[in-house]
């Protein structure tokens, strides 16, 4: 779908080739009444109860602000900015409430990416290892967002990485919407480039895909359609180890 923001994007959720359930959750909301556009990719973290429920509840209350909001809420990357803020301040009190009322010996919990786009600019909001993507105008993929796990966090406290027994743990999620009663939420501002497509996946995606394919995929598609359902079938031959979302936003017209 398109709107004036100039974007057009699709996504799609698969359990994978392993797990029963899906824990991933996603949602896409074009306003036609002004020039932004929402993008959500959540994941319930692994292992935890009801993670599945802590992934919607994110996309969900998270699509419901965006739909409700006023005008002079969503005009600017700067308002963009604090209700990403506001709402998932709002919606990780949410989770919080529920994990403590049900006193699961594990919370329930979910990492995020969101993003908002506007014509020449957007704002992402992430806790977690969820990932935002840019294929640039000269067609180079790179990373925007920052990985929130144990050995990240540390390489960029310390320089340098986790060793010894330490490691087996560094894949843990260091950030995420629930388990805390305050969120440390990223939000971080980014230009547009009129010819950028973007990404935004789980772990499930990036980690049964090399760079190299995902370039790939996001270049030759004529659409975001196309482009997820290219990243889909290379992650589930990838193996499909875990749950695979992925949402692909192009510049209206599929530049």
């Amino acid at each position: 779908m398109s709107n004036r923001a100039g974007i057009a994007i699709a996504g799609e959720s698969n359990s994978g080739l392993v797990r029963k359930h899906n824990e991933d959750s996603f949602c896409v909301i074009n306003r036609p009444d002004r020039d932004a556009a929402l993008a959500v990719v959540a994941d319930g973290v692994g292992g935890h109860c009801h993670g599945e429920i802590a992934s919607l509840i994110c996309c969900r209350d998270l699509a419901r602000g965006f739909l409700d909001a006023s005008a002079g809420n969503l005009d600017s990357p700067y308002a963009a900015d604090k209700f990403l803020r506001d709402s998932m301040r709002e919606i990780n009190r949410k989770i919080f409430q529920r994990n403590y009322c049900e006193q699961q010996a594990r919370p329930m919990a979910s990492t995020l990416i969101a993003v908002i786009f506007f014509r020449d600019a957007l704002v992402m909001g992430a806790a977690g290892d969820s990932r935002l993507y840019e294929l640039d105008a000269d067609r180079q993929l790179r990373q925007l967002s920052v990985d929130h796990t144990l050995s990240a966090e540390y390489i960029r406290e310390y320089g340098r990485d986790l060793s010894g027994h330490s490691v087996a743990y560094g894949g843990m999620i260091a950030r995420a919407v629930g388990p805390r009663s305050e969120l440390e939420l990223e939000v971080r501002h980014f230009p547009r480039g009129p010819e950028s497509r973007y990404l935004l996946c789980s772990d499930g995606v990036y980690r049964c895909i090399l760079a190299e394919r995902m370039t790939e995929e996001l270049k030759k598609a004529a659409t975001p359609r196309e482009a997820v359902g290219g990243l889909m079938r290379a992650a589930l031959l990838g193996g499909g180890r875990d749950n695979i979302t992925a949402v692909v936003a192009f510049p209206d017209g599929g530049a």
